[in-house]
């Protein structure tokens, strides 16, 4: 059996050390020209699924957590705060024996995911055909590849759901009305201090009463354990089409999206506020950031199946994108075993039937995750007139001093 992955972000990485660890045939192809070729983000939460998630990747992995702390080189637990109302007091996750809580930098991962995984780069995807007896995939630059199944982990705007339902991404994807202004800044000394007191990995502000949701988030520790890059999401909801032209975002200058943020935050304590206070105005993301996301009812039996933001992209509001991708990767991986093991993956209705069987469920589990990642800011705001609190699974966090020691 031969499985031809197309994208090497997260979700394909992670089929393919499954596949690697059942010892099954692949491949893995990616548009971008190298590893480096575009910004992979910032840092996603590893929690309930850490074991499962280790235990399906072969042993010659690199230990994940020395390979992907964003806190490293600092002895930090890894910690996530939630402040609702601008109250001081927080509740949150941490990582403990009992609850383990892995934040890991962006880059830092997908680079131990591709820990001997070879990957066709430059390949961007044009076709697929497909027939009884396998699948082929033509590449912009002439190549083309051959094997048993498909999996279209290429992100949101994937060539792989284009070619399944016939439909350019502009008429699958949907605009959520939630505009979003980012911002980026390095801090250092007792600023840096600050900001890790407040929630080591990252902290959200709650407050549908200012009218916005706010996000701060450290990437990564600089080398000299003193200093660090934080990145900020300031949201709120935009009933207008922010991809207009005339909408205020599209026409702004950096310092009028700041001041426009300043301006809201002004309500906050001072500590919870001085993120955005110290970010300068070309710190702030010039251009607007928009968000789509997509539900999907079904897809057609064949032997392309989707995964991750292919099949169900989702604002970051949750923080479930990456995690849902996991868990797709995994079953995928149980599906396509299945197949090998019962040597019926050159039997088209066989293969048909496992990927649709596959296909229900994740369609099932990603788009109860899309619906409730779009109605994260309705639902605070519902939360907020109630009185009730963000608590579930979480625990109080107290705000206590930061000692910047490096691990031993």
């Amino acid at each position: 059996m031969h499985v031809l992955i197309i994208g090497a972000g997260l979700g394909g990485l992670t089929l393919a050390q499954t596949l690697r660890k059942q010892g099954i045939s692949y491949e893995v192809f990616e548009r971008d020209e190298d590893q480096n070729g575009r910004f992979q983000g910032w840092a996603i939460a590893l929690h309930t699924i850490i074991d499962e998630f280790l235990s399906a990747l072969p042993a010659d992995m690199p230990d994940l957590k020395e390979s992907t702390d964003h806190l490293a080189p600092l002895d930090l637990r890894h910690q996530f705060a939630y402040y609702y109302g601008g109250r001081d007091g927080c509740f949150g996750l941490e990582d403990s024996p009992e609850t383990p809580f892995i934040r890991a930098e962006r880059s830092r991962l997908r680079k131990w995911l591709l820990t001997n995984i070879p990957v066709q780069w430059g390949k961007a995807l044009t076709d697929i055909k497909q027939d009884d007896e396998g699948v082929s995939l033509f590449f912009k630059n002439g190549t083309t590849a051959r094997g048993d199944i498909v999996v279209g982990a290429d992100g949101a705007h994937s060539v792989a759901r284009q070619h399944l339902l016939q439909k350019p991404s502009k008429e699958q994807l949907q605009l959520v009305p939630l505009m979003a202004i980012v911002g980026e800044l390095d801090l250092s000394g007792e600023a840096f201090k600050r900001q890790l007191e407040l929630g080591h990995s990252a902290y959200n502000l709650i407050n549908p009463e200012l009218g916005f949701i706010g996000f701060v988030g450290l990437h990564y520790v600089y080398p000299d354990a003193q200093s660090g890059r934080f990145y900020w999401m300031f949201m709120q909801p935009d009933s207008e089409n922010i991809t207009d032209s005339k909408h205020w975002l599209q026409t702004s200058s950096q310092q009028e999206k700041l001041d426009h943020v300043l301006n809201t935050v002004s309500g906050l304590s001072p500590k919870l506020r001085e993120i955005f206070e110290l970010t300068p105005a070309d710190g702030v993301r010039k251009e607007p950031h928009i968000w789509r996301d997509l539900e999907l009812d079904s897809l057609p039996s064949s032997r392309v199946a989707l995964l991750g933001d292919a099949a169900h992209a989702m604002t970051p509001s949750r923080g479930e994108g990456a995690f849902h991708a996991f868990i797709d990767a995994m079953k995928l991986s149980k599906t396509i075993t299945h197949l090998q093991a019962d040597n019926k993956f050159k039997d088209i209705e066989a293969v048909k039937t496992a990927v649709s069987e596959y296909h229900s469920e994740m369609l099932r589990r990603g788009t109860a995750a899309v619906r409730a990642s779009r109605s994260s800011y309705q639902d605070a705001k519902k939360r907020a007139e109630t009185g009730e609190h963000f608590t579930s699974g979480m625990k109080p966090l107290s705000i206590e001093p930061v000692v910047l020691m490096t691990k031993a």
